[in-house]
């Protein structure tokens, strides 16, 4: 039987992830604006990777935004885990709270974002675009998406900062109001 606080300490890691992804989305909106693509685009190309289909937009949208709420949530337990488990991550103010969150998202910026951005996303973004527009040729949408690699990964840096604040703040809420007993 699994012990009831690990499943707390999931739950409401889960539950703190959920809310980060939340905030970090208007992030991701401005990455979209930049690049002068719908808002909607960066999620419908995550859709895509699981759909394996090009022209179901409503689909395509709610996958991608319930990946994007499920990775959340896993990295969220994730992170209450290690910070309740592990003496040296023990969290024991906002302070340390919110540092450690920003690291957490810095490491998930670097091991999940940019790999799943190159093989995943950046094709599917090259697709939507020759889609909207298809007299346009594919090279001049490959290169489009090239030249707007700055804000990808730069506001994609940004989200993941905000992720790791949220995160970590609310982690530090739980944890010093006691909804998340942390291991001696």
């Amino acid at each position: 039987m699994i012990n009831q606080r690990i499943v707390k300490i999931l739950l409401l890691g889960a539950f703190g992830g959920v809310i980060a992804s939340i905030v970090m989305y208007p992030f991701l909106f401005l990455t979209t604006s930049m690049m002068g693509i719908a808002l909607d685009d960066l999620s419908i190309a995550r859709g895509m990777a699981i759909s394996n289909v090009n022209d179901n937009y409503y689909l395509n949208l709610i996958l991608g935004i319930g990946m994007h709420l499920v990775t959340g949530a896993i990295a969220g337990a994730i992170f209450t885990i290690l910070v309740s488990s592990i003496k040296k991550f023990r969290i024991t103010n906002f302070k340390r709270g919110i540092v450690q969150g920003i690291i957490y998202s810095i490491v998930i910026f670097v091991v999940l974002y940019i790999p799943t951005t190159i093989s995943m996303v950046h094709p599917n973004l090259i697709d939507i675009m020759n889609q909207s527009s298809p007299t346009q040729s594919n090279s001049k949408d490959q290169r489009t998406v090239e030249q707007n690699l700055i804000p990808i990964y730069g506001f994609g840096f940004i989200a993941h900062i905000i992720f790791g604040i949220i995160l970590g703040f609310v982690t530090s809420l739980l944890i010093i109001r006691g909804c998340i007993i942390q291991k001696k």
